[in-house]
C-alpha cells in the first residue's frame, strides 16, 4: 500500500514539476527578451509606449528619432510601467516621450480583475516583473497565469521554434500597422464595422466619467515619471474611424476630451489631439486601427505637429 501511495504521489507530482519548469523558462525568457530590448539605439530619443492604436498610427522611418515600443492588449498602468522601465535603462537620453490617451478607456476601473479588460493576450510578466508596483489585486494576475503561460507563450515558443526566431516578448512591442484595408475590402467591411459598433459599445455602457479618475491619475504619474527623468512629456491621443468615433456617445467624447484638456493645462503639458481627425476610410483596417496606408499619412501630419 504505502509503495502503491508513494507511486500515486510521484504520478501526481511530475505535472506540477513539469509546470515550475515551464514557468521558470517562461518568465526567464521573457525577462532577458524583455529587458533586452530597453536600451535605445542610437538618434533615438523619442519614445511612446501605448496600447496598438499607437503601435499602429507611429511610424518610426517617418517621425525621426522615435522608438514605439507600444504593444497590443495593454492597459494604462502597464504603460506606465513599461516607461519607467524605458526611462530608467536609457538615462539622460530620452529628449521626449509621448504619453497616449484612448476614449476607449472610458471608465477604466484599476479594481477590475485583468481577465475582463483581454483575458487571452493579456501582459501578465508585467505585473511580476513589477510586483511591489502591481496597482491590480494579486488574485486577477494570477487567475490568467495558466492562460497567458501555458497557451500563449506556449504558442509563442512554438511558433519561434518553427520560424527559426528568438523569443520576443510581446511586450517588447514595435510599430507593426495591418497590411489590411479593413473597411474597403469586401471581405474586411462586415468585420471592421462589427469591430466598431463593439467598441463603441463598451464605452457607452460603462460608469459615469467619474470613473475615469484611475485614468487621469496614471496620466499624472507618467508625466511626473518623464519630467523626472529630464524628458519632455506630450499628451496624445491617437485618431479613430469615422464609423467608430461617429458611434461613442459624444457627450462622453467631449467629456473625455475636455477632461484630458484640463489635466494637460494643469500640468503645463502639449496635447496633440486628434480624435476628431477624419482620416479616409481607406486609411482604417478596423474600428481603431491604422493600416499601412494610414499610418504612413497620419506619421507625417503627426511629424508636421511636432
Amino acid at each position: 500500500m504505502r509503495r502503491f501511495l508513494k507511486r500515486l504521489i510521484l504520478f501526481a507530482a511530475i505535472p506540477a514539476v513539469i509546470a515550475v519548469v515551464w514557468t521558470a523558462f517562461v518568465v526567464v525568457m521573457e525577462y532577458r527578451s524583455y529587458v533586452g530590448a530597453l536600451t535605445l539605439a542610437d538618434g533615438e530619443t523619442m519614445v511612446v509606449c501605448g496600447d496598438s492604436q499607437t503601435k499602429d498610427a507611429l511610424d518610426p522611418a517617418i517621425i525621426p528619432g522615435l522608438r514605439n515600443f507600444s504593444t497590443a492588449a495593454t492597459t494604462c498602468d502597464q504603460d506606465a510601467m513599461r516607461l519607467k522601465d524605458v526611462l530608467a535603462a536609457n538615462p539622460g537620453k530620452v529628449r521626449r516621450v509621448l504619453i497616449d490617451v484612448s476614449p476607449l478607456k472610458i471608465g477604466y476601473d484599476i479594481s477590475r480583475p485583468v481577465s475582463e479588460l483581454n483575458a487571452a493576450r493579456v501582459h501578465t510578466f508585467i505585473h511580476f516583473y513589477h510586483f511591489k508596483e502591481n496597482r491590480r489585486p494579486l488574485g486577477s494576475v494570477l487567475s490568467l497565469w495558466r492562460d497567458v503561460v501555458f497557451k500563449r507563450k506556449f504558442n509563442e515558443f512554438r511558433k519561434s521554434i518553427l520560424r527559426g526566431r528568438r523569443w520576443k516578448s510581446s511586450l517588447v512591442g514595435g510599430f507593426d500597422p495591418s497590411t489590411g484595408v479593413g473597411f474597403v475590402s469586401r471581405k474586411l467591411r462586415k468585420m471592421a464595422r462589427s469591430d466598431a459598433t463593439d467598441k463603441a459599445a463598451r464605452v457607452n455602457n460603462r460608469p459615469p466619467a467619474t470613473s475615469d479618475l484611475p485614468l487621469l491619475g496614471i496620466l499624472e504619474e507618467q508625466v511626473r515619471l518623464v519630467r523626472a527623468a529630464g524628458a519632455e512629456p506630450i499628451i496624445t491621443t491617437m485618431p479613430l474611424s469615422g464609423p467608430l468615433r461617429e458611434a461613442i456617445d459624444p457627450v462622453r467624447r467631449a467629456a473625455f476630451t475636455r477632461e484630458v484638456e484640463a489635466l494637460a493645462r494643469r500640468l503645463g503639458v502639449v496635447y496633440l489631439n486628434y480624435l476628431e481627425l477624419d482620416l479616409p476610410i481607406e486609411c482604417w483596417h478596423d474600428g481603431n486601427h491604422l493600416n499601412r496606408d494610414g499610418a504612413e499619412v497620419f506619421s507625417k501630419r503627426f511629424l508636421r505637429d511636432l
